[in-house]
């Protein structure tokens, strides 16, 4: 299936989105690639790949899925055309033909492919057999008919070891193919492979992994929204959309807040005077902590009626653990403390905090 030559990426503006002039004028090479015009010379599947965009944020850009999964269609076009014409190619061991005499008794080799070799032409399991050392015996063994009259019989050849390399012969390791596993590299819980790269990195010591992106630092974070409308904001059908709690003191707040949910994944979503708002990884609902102008002073009272506490979740125990030793850092203390980590009961592993305005968070567990 072609890759489109006029791709229509939806914009987004109340969440992350690549540069629109980047994002155009790298498609625009990657078209004349797609068509064979000059324009599009050293535009490769590999190029494409590594490309990197400015993401920006609070202002118009592409939808990052949809530059992502166009360019990885042209990267496929592109690829897929390279290797038919690789193969339309006349391959350079049919240019040569051996001297009829020669051939019943040579070797197979790469040049004439083994059976059951793989398309490089070596033998399924490896590499070919390490070539004899110059003076030696022909590659063949002894000529047709057997050895010489009263002559001891020659010694069969020592077997191959499995990889095509003599016994005891080194053989080549291949980083990331046949290089033996360190076994002091960490490892880390399947659950936590999946997580927000912000929860891997609660683990010490966790380093993430190279990958291919075409992302860039984020720009602009706290740049104001010229159009505070939310319509990129896909809204369910169902369940939760959003929570907004209304603070006395935004910077105080942000700082409590922002950290805590940044901390867990979650990322800075809108920015305006007067407020912040953060959303949970996935696209999911979001958090708005505003110092509304409509507000009246009084002191909040969680045990009050209305909010209570707000609760995040986590996959691993030890996630908690490492959010109660860095919370008092960020304005946040400790509650139940003689009750931590089961205060919400004997099966329930959780952290409650409170910030210095009153509001209550929990942390737990599934």
């Amino acid at each position: 299936m072609a890759v489109s030559r006029e791709p229509e990426f939806r914009t987004v503006r109340m969440r992350e989105g690549y540069d629109l002039d980047a994002v155009d004028d790298f498609v625009d090479q990657v078209i004349e690639a797609l068509d064979g015009r000059p324009g599009g010379r050293g535009i490769t599947p590999e190029r494409i790949e590594a490309e990197e965009f400015k993401v920006v944020r609070m202002r118009e850009g592409y939808s990052m899925d949809d530059v992502d999964d166009w360019l990885d269609a042209a990267a496929a076009e592109l690829r897929q055309r390279r290797d038919a014409e690789r193969k339309s190619q006349p391959s350079q061991q049919h240019q040569y033909a051996a001297p009829a005499q020669h051939t019943q008794n040579m070797p197979r080799g790469p040049e004439h492919g083994w059976p059951g070799s793989d398309p490089m032409g070596y033998p399924a399991g490896g590499m070919p057999p390490a070539a004899p050392p110059a003076g030696g015996p022909p590659a063949g063994g002894p000529p047709a008919g057997g050895p010489p009259p009263g002559g001891p019989p020659a010694a069969p050849a020592p077997p191959a070891a499995p990889s095509g390399y003599p016994p005891g012969s080194p053989q080549p390791t291949y980083p990331g193919y046949n290089e033996p596993q360190r076994m002091d590299e960490p490892l880390t819980d399947s659950a936590v492979n999946e997580l927000d790269p912000a929860l891997r990195a609660l683990e010490t010591g966790y380093s993430a992994p190279a990958q291919r992106t075409h992302q860039q630092p984020a720009v602009n974070a706290y740049e104001p929204a010229d159009d505070p409308s939310l319509s990129d904001v896909r809204t369910p059908s169902t369940g939760l959309h959003h929570v907004e709690i209304w603070t006395r003191d935004i910077e105080a707040a942000t700082r409590s807040f922002g950290w805590l949910f940044e901390r867990l994944g979650w990322t800075l979503f809108q920015v305006w005077d007067t407020g912040r708002s953060w959303q949970s990884p996935g696209g999911g609902p979001y958090v708005v902590i505003e110092q509304s102008p409509d507000m009246s002073w009084a002191p909040y009272d969680r045990k009050a009626p209305g909010l209570n506490h707000l609760a995040l979740a986590v996959p691993e125990r030890w996630m908690v653990d490492r959010i109660v030793s860095e919370a008092p850092t960020y304005g946040w203390r400790l509650m139940f403390s003689d009750r931590h980590p089961y205060a919400g009961g004997p099966h329930h592993y959780a952290a409650y905090f409170e910030n210095e305005e009153g509001f209550e968070v929990e942390v737990a567990t599934p």
